[in-house]
């Protein structure tokens, strides 16, 4: 008979994170709950290699890995990052697509730990918060541009996006750019309400009205940045530049410019975020905001085999924030502003 953690948890009456918290020796769990769960395990003989390889030495040296979006190539050099740097110190990965889905993620996030990992890496979250902290009860979760600076257990990496987008329209503003319109990304988005902050702020700081261009939202994908750079320039005050909240909607930005017959950058620049390859092949490449991708993928192992070990130990230590710096890549997608009539606010 082929049985599962979830087997076991039905036939002892107890739940998953019990199970879990049995097999990987944690002592919060009743002696009455305990007795109930090795007494299922009889019962269905479970005893998989992986589960029998965990019960002697309470590691599986498996890793999970939750990003949002598999297709989008900033999350494959992220992923990237984490697979070199697991196999490196002699950890196995399994990688999990969510789709920006909290429902998917607390399936992934099940299904992992019924294969009992020892940490979990967790990428911009779409779960509540409580969730977030029942589970890091049951394994070592680092969180990645979660937004969430609170203190719920988990170390978080995340990339400095207020200063991103005040880079990129400090860029702007040196070559004369005033009506600058943003494609940002999805409403619900933490680190995307943190660059629209950066965005007001800026214009506020130079007493500036905001743009009438404004700000529009898209999904991430190219098509939606084609679909907001049409709003945007359907509009009676067209802007001179458009600052997207990754690459991908700022290139789906530039076809929607050269489709009516304007060029990128003399009629209106572009800048994109993230810094992806296609950015440095597409006509003209596009000067953007790089994230250190890679970079966040290692520091999330290093954090996170740093809280296993501790974990194991028994030693308990405060959650650290990490912040890591973006930085301006110039490239060929942004020209000097000839004229513009944005007005200075009173």
């Amino acid at each position: 008979m082929n049985c599962t953690m979830k087997d076991v948890a039905r036939v002892g009456g107890v739940s998953l994170g019990t199970v879990s918290n049995v097999l990987n020796g944690i002592p919060t769990v009743t002696e009455k709950n305990r007795q109930k769960v090795l007494a299922a395990i009889q019962q269905l003989n479970f005893s998989p290699n992986y589960a029998a390889r965990t019960l002697k030495t309470r590691r599986s040296r498996c890793i999970g890995l939750i990003i949002p979006d598999i297709n989008n190539p900033f999350y494959s050099e992220f992923a990237r990052g984490v697979e070199d740097s697991v196999q490196a110190m002699g950890y196995n990965l399994f990688l999990c697509n969510s789709d920006r889905n909290a429902a998917k993620e607390r399936e992934y996030m099940d299904a992992l730990l019924e294969r009992m990992v020892d940490g979990l890496i967790l990428f911009k979250t779409h779960m509540p918060v409580e969730e977030v902290v029942d589970f890091s009860s049951r394994f070592s979760i680092v969180l990645v541009d979660t937004g969430r600076d609170i203190n719920i257990g988990c170390d978080i990496i995340k990339v400095d996006d207020y200063l991103g987008v005040q880079q990129a329209l400090e860029y702007l503003w040196n070559f004369n750019h005033r009506r600058i319109a943003m494609i940002a990304g999805t409403k619900d988005s933490l680190s995307s309400l943190d660059r629209i902050r950066s965005y007001n702020d800026f214009f506020i700081s130079k007493k500036y009205s905001l743009p009438a261009p404004g700000i529009q939202h898209g999904h991430y994908d190219w098509h939606s940045g084609y679909d907001c750079a049409n709003i945007i320039l359907d509009r009676e005050n067209q802007p001179t530049a458009i600052i997207a909240a990754n690459d991908l909607m700022a290139i789906g930005a530039i076809k929607a410019i050269q489709e009516r017959g304007l060029s990128v950058p003399d009629d209106i620049s572009v800048i994109g975020y993230d810094d992806i390859d296609i950015a440095s092949l597409c006509t003209p490449t596009l000067t953007t905001i790089r994230q250190p991708k890679y970079k966040m993928g290692e520091h999330s192992v290093r954090c996170l085999l740093n809280r296993i070990e501790s974990r194991n130990s028994g030693q308990d230590i405060a959650p650290i924030i990490t912040t890591l710096k973006t930085e301006i890549i110039v490239r060929n997608s942004v020209s000097f502003c000839e004229t513009n009539t944005q007005r200075r606010s009173v």
